[in-house]
């Protein structure tokens, strides 16, 4: 092994690290960073030429850490969060930045009551939410972009080594509902068949939604293909409102059909899908966060349509 040449190193090139470990694809590292293919493979062999070691090697299609690797990632992602954190420390404002991606969902369960507690008395922040893909949101929380994820990992993060600097806190056990609105013909129905489904048209959020690969498990595992919705929407904001107003069904979070039960039913079917647990994710070595999650102690939520009450 070289001697690291750790002055030629650059922020850019931790983060490609901490891309790669969580993607395990050089494809989809190149994509994340605007990067062609053949510059992110250069740019892999610079960065294992700064350490004097092979950080990764191939594993089928894609690409895995070594051992020295593993021994890297936790010291790539503190110093990226480090470096993000001094960003926000200078942005100009008698109040430290703090960045939370959360899913919409939330909106309508444990966000209100995190920000209010987060933003208000002595030592608060100025606090930021950012919407994505739970795959974009954990890779930000893993580069440091983001301080805190408010929401559920994808199911494949348990295969990545970046998982590990990662602690969270689940909050409650979330499911999915199919809506129609309250004049639908089938609001009447007491027993409903997943393939009776198929014979109306949707509206459901993108491919990158959680909700949305879901819904298609659900059919699939019925030997169904699932609906093609004819109205794709940003989140269920929108998919509630066009729902009460339409013969559209969609599929949201059970909390979130709760809210808008004034206008829409939530439709007699099990879609056949375990819960899914709702989360506070944050990264074990980032200081900001901790302080965060320290602020959130004893913090109590009553869930909506419910006596449930989550407490931190």
């Amino acid at each position: 092994m070289t001697p690291a040449r750790l002055d030629h190193l650059r922020i850019k090139q931790l983060k490609f690290v901490g891309l790669l470990a969580f993607a395990g694809s050089l494809a989809a590292t190149a994509e994340r960073l605007s990067m062609s293919p053949s510059a992110a493979s250069m740019m892999l062999k610079e960065i294992e030429g700064i350490f004097g070691t092979k950080l990764f090697v191939r594993k089928g299609r894609g690409m895995a850490l070594t051992e020295q690797g593993r021994a890297l990632l936790p010291r790539c992602e503190t110093v990226l969060g480090e470096v993000s954190a001094m960003g926000a420390s200078l942005s100009g404002a008698s109040s430290p930045l703090l960045r939370m991606g959360a899913f919409p969902h939330t909106t309508t369960t444990v966000l209100p009551q995190i920000a209010q507690a987060l933003v208000q008395g002595p030592g608060a922040w100025r606090l930021q939410i950012l919407a994505d893909s739970a795959d974009r949101l954990l890779q930000q929380l893993i580069a440091g972009e983001i301080d805190l994820l408010l929401g559920q990992l994808p199911r494949q993060a348990a295969s990545t080594q970046s998982i590990h600097g990662l602690a969270q806190r689940v909050l409650y056990q979330g499911r999915l509902s199919v809506v129609a609105s309250r004049k639908h013909p089938l609001t009447n129905r007491r027993h409903l068949p997943m393939n009776e489904l198929l014979a109306w048209p949707w509206v459901l959020p993108g491919m990158q939604s959680t909700t949305r690969v879901a819904l298609v498990d659900a059919f699939f595992r019925l030997g169904l293909a699932p609906p093609v919705p004819v109205v794709e929407s940003p989140s269920f904001f929108y998919s509630l409102s066009l729902v009460a107003n339409t013969d559209l069904l969609t599929c949201c979070a059970h909390y979130a059909a709760l809210m808008s039960v004034h206008q829409t039913t939530i439709l007699p079917i099990n879609i056949g899908l375990e819960p899914t647990p709702v989360a506070l994710v944050w990264r074990k070595n980032s200081a900001e966060a901790l302080r965060a999650v320290d602020r959130l102690k004893g913090l109590r939520i009553a869930m909506p349509g419910s006596d449930a009450l989550i407490e931190f």
